[in-house]
């Protein structure tokens, strides 16, 4: 049974160096924008908001969407260690009862896999599924949000904290939730 709750807010962590890149994988071009616009394009016809999280050339990722109330930039001042302390950085600013997460490197992902998972029946955590792995975006309670603040930024893994909850997953019938772009040959 579909659920009709509202817009949801996404977290999209996009604040690394993008060292196995060799270059700042956001601002790479991608179709008719970049990567990381058009990340955040896919999720705004299901999300209220996108809560952005930049580290590495913070500035330049902030600039990419100022002037667009919808992008909530949030800076992590410690995203040297690593991706979780972005996620957690973000979750303070949850405003709906669930949200998801949306790596910033994952182009291919589009609108309708944000409209099954939120179409999918409840669960603390909601994972879209292909050939046996789980992939993204990610559909969490706020219960986990605050999971998370509870959790050491240094050490805490996500896959640990969404342990802790009841899920499911939904079957995806392509690999565009499982790939991104941390090479330049998975950009090629």
């Amino acid at each position: 049974m579909p659920n009709d709750e509202g817009l949801m807010d996404c977290i999209v962590p996009a604040a690394g160096r993008s060292s196995r890149m060799g270059r700042w994988k956001p601002a790479l071009p991608f179709g008719e924008s970049t990567i990381i616009e058009t990340v955040v394009a896919a999720a705004l016809p299901v999300c209220k908001r996108v809560i952005l999280v930049g580290g590495f050339r913070a500035d330049e990722l902030a600039a990419i969407f100022r002037g667009m109330p919808s992008v909530v930039f949030v800076e992590n001042t410690n995203w040297a260690t690593g991706m979780f302390s972005s996620l957690r950085c973000a979750a303070g600013h949850i405003q709906t009862d669930r949200f998801f997460i949306t790596p910033g490197d994952m182009p291919w992902i589009t609108p309708a896999i944000y409209i099954a998972l939120k179409n999918a029946p409840l669960a603390d955590v909601v994972s879209p599924t292909f050939g046996g792995h789980r992939g993204h975006p990610v559909l969490l309670r706020r219960a986990v949000a605050e999971e998370m603040l509870r959790s050491d930024p240094a050490t805490g893994v996500m896959r640990e904290i969404i342990g802790r909850f009841s899920s499911i997953n939904i079957p995806w019938d392509d690999d565009t939730i499982l790939r991104d772009v941390d090479t330049p040959q998975e950009y090629a």
